[in-house]
């Protein structure tokens, strides 16, 4: 089964340290963003390289996370490990922030395989298209956390 990439893009009107302390905040992406049902910390390691958390998604499922690139103010990347109820048998994203003009441009690239071989080659784009939402969604809801915040 081939990997399937999305990317979602936002410019946001805020400097991008205001940015990158929403993301930095690793373990409590639910507290800005209602598309998940919870996320929290495994282990005592927070942030940096090697930081891992659980996130509970919506409606259903679950998987765990853990930072695999940490460059400070500007970029995370995350290798996943779904559950059996994550329709993909594995992910990884990247987080990157550029600063632009008086804001900032994250860019969201999020690489999957799904799971079920043809099945999977059917669903994949429905996938897609529903992942494109959810990622959009969540830039959206961080610009807006950034706002109150700032």
């Amino acid at each position: 089964m081939p990997e399937r990439h999305i990317r979602v893009q936002r410019r946001m009107s805020a400097p991008t340290a205001s940015v990158w302390a929403v993301y930095a905040d690793f373990p409590n992406l639910a507290k800005h963003w209602s598309g998940l049902r919870a996320t929290r910390a495994i282990g005592s390691q927070t942030s940096g390289m090697g930081a891992r958390r659980r996130v509970e998604l919506k409606p259903m499922g679950s998987m765990a996370e853990t930072v695999t690139v940490w460059e400070e103010g500007r970029r995370m990347d995350t290798q996943n490990q779904p559950s059996k109820s994550v329709p993909f048998k594995q992910a990884r994203s990247s987080l990157t922030l550029t600063p632009d003009g008086d804001g900032t441009l994250a860019t969201f690239d999020y690489r999957y395989v799904p799971r079920g071989g043809p099945v999977g080659r059917l669903t994949g784009p429905l996938i897609d298209k529903m992942l494109t939402a959810t990622f959009t969604d969540m830039l959206a809801a961080t610009g807006k956390a950034v706002r109150a915040n700032g």
